[in-house]
């Protein structure tokens, strides 16, 4: 555990202030981008108009990788070698910590945000708590934003820096309401003598003050002033945390590490790492600079648009009997242009001509460095690598599950250390004992895992556990599941499952073709497979009874894919001699055109003519 002065601290704070003003420079742009907001210095004549790819990518992002199946994992006690700990936490997890760990936001909408915010800028801090809100009482954590969180300095990533900064903003209210909680539970951690000097001697025109730059410019930026407090999270075991006042230099809270495996409570959500830039490299970056000249091009298009619906007009002449006033492009306009000669002048060039192509290029380089999938641009809109063929499609849909994966990489990585910090910093703190509430399920994992449960008047176990925290003091590690990713695996088995109701909607003679082959294919078992990867409603498909099979007029011991259910002589009048006799087998069978035509090849290519038949009776029922 390494120690740190206070003039050390305050040292190595100015220190990565400086070198964080320098890597993030360029965030005032991103959140333009990320707003869709109009570029800064656009010429008055162009329309204020965006095309809007990117900020769109970046909502589409979170709502793609985040839902509760995929945040899914297990706690495991590192230090105790008793499998019922390790359940209460998974149940203490599940049934306390997510539903109340509602600082900002819920959950869920929390970690969604995140995968935006770390798009966008490149990373993103989520800082865990410990809170004490209403009833609750226990772990928490906020998505903080990524400019008031300094990593220390010459380090490449959070996981390498021993001391984290977190700069936040405090209103005067607000720290009179700090003062008076100094006073209660923690009341050792607090110097509320310099608290309240600090309280006393604030002044809105000598405080620092924290800017937050909205879109557009300068003259729309959102101030916010206050007294501006910074908390310094140094890792180890033990090791001291401290709140200091910004502008006095005073520190006025000392606390030690609440996590007993000395972990800092900041971790970081990265978009991509390069191991330079410590705060990372997001979609906006990548991709920002492109996204401006697209919105350039969409500006320009627009306004090539209204000079083709109002173009300008030259007057020359005698003006003496002509109102301008009157030239105007409204509906039953009237000119008044007495002997003056008035010509409309039609904008039309190469530039403006070729604007949808360019539009369609950069369109197409933009989607390269979004990770959205857009296949809309198709080949003859600008750009021929750009294909709308379906192998070319599948090729870009590759793609974007191959972003997407490496994205969830990320997420799960920092999913594990943040669930990881809550949990140690909620049994460590945690004080007294609490009654659990548990279903039949939770009590059966429990009660294999060693927990004996009391013993009802009637002899049934109660579903009530009351544990004291004390007796549940553990390390724990955190682990997504490998069901996790099975949705992922899922998706991948149906896609490759529609692909052969594909095939076989693409080739009637596919039956004919297996057939062949001493093969055939279970449409029944397929058509199963793909609904139950489709819904978890168990109730869709339902087995069908012998005795119900026969009430339905089907006979359980026979294929009916084996049995025709024609005359094998009146087929073969009907296709033997001639073999184009595609009239009588339409007449013969009530099939189309098309499948009597396939039905006469299948007997030219010698296939047995049960199997031609059957082939034609799926077909119908493929297409009613």
């Amino acid at each position: 555990m390494i120690e740190y002065t206070d003039q050390e601290l305050q040292d190595l704070h100015k220190q990565a202030r400086r070198d964080a003003d320098v890597w993030r420079k360029d965030y005032p742009e991103f959140e333009r981008l990320a707003d869709n907001g109009i570029i800064d210095g656009l010429d008055e004549a162009l329309p204020e108009v965006n095309d809007g790819s990117l900020a769109a990518a970046l909502f589409k992002l979170p709502k793609r990788l985040i839902s509760s199946k995929t945040l899914s994992g297990r706690a495991t006690a590192q230090d105790r070698d008793e499998p019922w700990v390790s359940e209460v936490a998974n149940i203490e997890w599940e049934k306390k910590i997510i539903p109340n760990a509602n600082s900002q936001s819920t959950f869920h909408r929390k970690w969604k945000d995140a995968v935006r915010k770390s798009a966008q800028y490149g990373s993103v801090p989520i800082i865990t708590l410990f809170v004490k809100r209403g009833k609750y009482r226990g772990a928490d954590f906020i998505v903080a934003h990524p400019q008031d969180v300094l990593l220390e300095p010459n380090k490449v990533s959070d996981l390498d820096s021993d001391v984290v900064f977190w700069e936040v903003l405090y209103s005067k209210p607000q720290v009179k309401q700090m003062l008076e909680d100094a006073k209660g539970e923690n009341s050792s951690e607090w110097d509320k003598k310099c608290l309240a000097e600090i309280v006393d001697s604030y002044s809105e025109t000598d405080e620092l003050n924290d800017t937050s730059t909205s879109r557009l410019n300068s003259e729309n930026e959102v101030k916010q002033q206050g007294m501006k407090f910074c908390v310094s999270f140094v890792r180890g075991i033990g090791s001291e945390f401290t709140m200091r006042h910004v502008k006095s230099g005073k520190t006025v809270r000392r606390w030690k590490n609440p996590d007993p495996t000395g972990d800092i409570p900041v971790h970081y959500l990265y978009c991509y790492q390069d191991f330079k830039n410590p705060y990372g490299i997001g979609i906006v970056k990548l991709a920002g600079g492109t996204q401006n000249v697209l919105d350039y091009m969409r500006q320009a298009d627009v306004f090539a648009t209204q000079l083709g619906f109002r173009p300008p007009v030259s007057v020359s002449g005698d003006l003496d009997n002509t109102d301008l006033d009157s030239i105007v492009y409204e509906q039953d306009a009237q000119w008044i242009i007495g002997n003056a000669n008035i010509r409309r002048e039609e904008i039309s060039n190469q530039i403006y001509s070729q604007l949808p192509t360019r539009i369609s290029m950069y369109k197409t380089s933009l989607n390269q460095l979004l990770p959205i999938g857009d296949t809309s641009i198709g080949s003859d809109a600008g750009d021929p690598q750009y294909s709308k063929t379906h192998a070319g499609v599948k090729f870009q849909e590759s793609s974007l599950s191959i972003d997407d994966e490496d994205y969830k990489d990320n997420i799960y990585q920092t999913y594990e250390l943040v669930a990881k910090s809550m949990l140690n910093t909620h049994f460590a703190n945690m004080e007294g004992s609490d009654l659990l509430k548990l279903s039949d399920d939770e009590r059966e994992i429990l009660a294999k895992a060693g927990v004996e449960f009391p013993i009802s008047a009637d002899g049934i176990p109660t579903n009530e556990l009351e544990e004291s925290w004390d007796n549940l003091r553990a390390t724990f590690d955190f682990k997504i599941e490998p069901e996790a990713t099975k949705e992922s695996d899922n998706a991948k088995r149906l896609e490759a499952l529609l692909k052969v109701v594909e095939l076989k909607s693409a080739d009637p003679m596919l039956e004919q073709t297996l057939m062949a082959s001493n093969k055939r294919l279970n449409t029944g078992e397929l058509m199963a497979e793909i609904i139950a990867l489709t819904t978890d409603n168990d109730k869709i498909l339902e087995d069908i009874a012998p005795d119900e099979a026969t009430e339905m007029g089907m006979d359980p011991e026979i294929d009916p894919r084996n049995t025709p259910d024609v005359n094998e002589t009146e087929v073969t009048q009907a296709t033997g001699d001639p073999a184009e006799d595609t009239q009588a087998v339409m007449q013969q069978y009530g099939v189309d055109e098309l499948t009597a035509e396939a039905m006469i090849e299948g007997i030219k290519q010698g296939f047995p003519l049960p199997e031609v038949i059957e082939g034609a009776k799926r077909s119908m029922e493929r297409n009613g």
